[in-house]
């Protein structure tokens, strides 16, 4: 194997300078202009965020999750838990939530560059800087009332706290600690994350049982296992009391499966017109709501009978799910030209570069590069094989794991390496 340097989680000295602060500050001006622009539409994104917002209203009210629900399933608690500050202060308002995602935005960037410092250098860092400061789908998602901004946070600050193990005499309990807390936030943010946890441990006891055998690796796996479970049992055991379902959003699983194995997402993706694309939709956005009376169990036969009697359709979908979901553009029948444009140009080249970069390093002994190849393959199977998933579902996992990968592609071609 060759080997690519700089080592990941070597010590790479990276420090904001004047032109990172000016940065920062066009790319908060950049979120806070998104925000005036949802404002104009709706920044609740339909059922979704109404949902996680009387959540929160509830959880403060000391309610629980007995909110106000469109579908017949419950969310996860870990938005609501974000917002619950916010409705604290005022139940109606949203400027405060998009606020602070905002400001959350830019610190992904500094995040995400130091991750990138640690991995393949300072210059890899300060690409890794601009991508992000001025990625318009980041910065899209501060203005709504969704799990996106959140979710990326605690997910990225989750992996760089794995990144701070690689060093032969790290502080492992230390960063375990973050590690375990960071992902066990975001599995209560998002619990289809929780298949990543697996391979999380299993790249823990990868990377130990190199540096210090079988009883390293066991100690870390299940010190990370413990810190997790501490987060993740209490909420699971609870469903389970009150809604008969051990997972962090009871119905909630068995609703996306039915949507990835349903007539009505065959005819969406063949759909020629929004028209059409809405009809389909709006028919299987029903049969999930509490008004229609179908049940998660009747949702998993319904789902088994298709794949049962619809052969050549189940087939067809399959196949449209993997176009779709590497598909780097969005879909030109429902969203605006202008974010399809967006998409076009930003992120497609960044696909492109990045099949380059995991081209060059596929070789490589670089265990950092196998955890974010891992999160990449992760990310498409729960949100394009397992499940139908939109970008939202991608962006926090592929998307800007590609960031990483185009950021240390383009280094070659960055200035000299700064000094600092």
């Amino acid at each position: 194997m060759t080997a690519v340097q700089p080592a990941a989680g070597t010590a790479t000295i990276w420090r904001l300078q004047r032109w990172h602060w000016i940065l920062l500050a066009a790319g908060l001006l950049l979120r806070f202009a998104a925000c005036v622009m949802v404002n104009r539409g709706d920044p609740f994104g339909g059922w979704d965020g109404r949902e996680y917002h009387a959540f929160a209203q509830h959880l403060f009210r000391f309610a629980g999750d007995d909110y106000p629900r469109f579908f017949n399933f419950v969310r996860a608690p870990g938005y609501p838990l974000f917002l619950l500050p916010f409705v604290a202060f005022n139940t109606t308002a949203v400027w405060h939530i998009q606020l602070v995602q905002c400001f959350l935005g830019v610190f992904q960037a500094v995040l995400l560059a130091g991750i990138a410092a640690r991995w393949a250098g300072a210059r890899c860092a300060n690409i890794m800087f601009v991508l992000c400061a001025l990625n318009p789908f980041l910065i899209y998602y501060c203005g709504f009332v969704l799990t996106e901004t959140v979710f990326i946070t605690l997910l990225w600050l989750g992996i760089a706290a794995l990144q701070r193990l690689l060093p032969a005499d790290a502080d492992w309990a230390r960063w375990l600690t973050w590690a375990g807390v960071a992902f066990g936030l975001a599995c209560l943010v998002r619990p289809a994350l929780q298949p990543f946890l697996v391979v999380a441990v299993c790249w823990l006891g990868w990377v130990a049982l190199k540096n210090g055998g079988w009883l390293v690796a066991l100690r870390r796996m299940a010190h990370f296992t413990a810190v997790v479970s501490a987060l993740l049992l209490p909420w699971q055991l609870g469903n389970a009391w009150a809604h008969g379902s051990f997972t962090l959003g009871p119905g909630y699983a068995e609703a996306v499966y039915l949507q990835s194995n349903s007539l009505e997402f065959v005819q969406m993706y063949e759909a020629k017109s929004a028209d059409e694309y809405y009809r389909a939709f709006t028919k299987s956005v029903y049969h999930l709501s509490r008004e229609s009376g179908a049940s998660p169990d009747t949702w998993m036969d319904e789902a088994a009978a298709f794949r049962r009697d619809h052969p050549a359709e189940w087939r067809r979908l399959q196949w449209h799910k993997f176009t779709h979901f590497w598909r780097p553009w969005l879909n030109p029948l429902i969203f605006p030209r202008s974010q399809v444009l967006l998409s076009i140009v930003f992120t497609t080249p960044l696909f492109l570069i990045a099949a380059l970069e995991i081209w060059k390093r596929f070789r490589t002994s670089d265990a950092f590069f196998a955890l974010l190849l891992s999160l990449v393959l992760t990310g498409y199977v729960i949100g394009g094989l397992l499940f139908v998933a939109s970008v939202r579902y991608r962006i926090p996992l592929v998307d800007v794991t590609f960031l990483f990968f185009a950021a240390s592609w383009l280094e070659r071609f960055a200035l000299p390496r700064s000094r600092t």
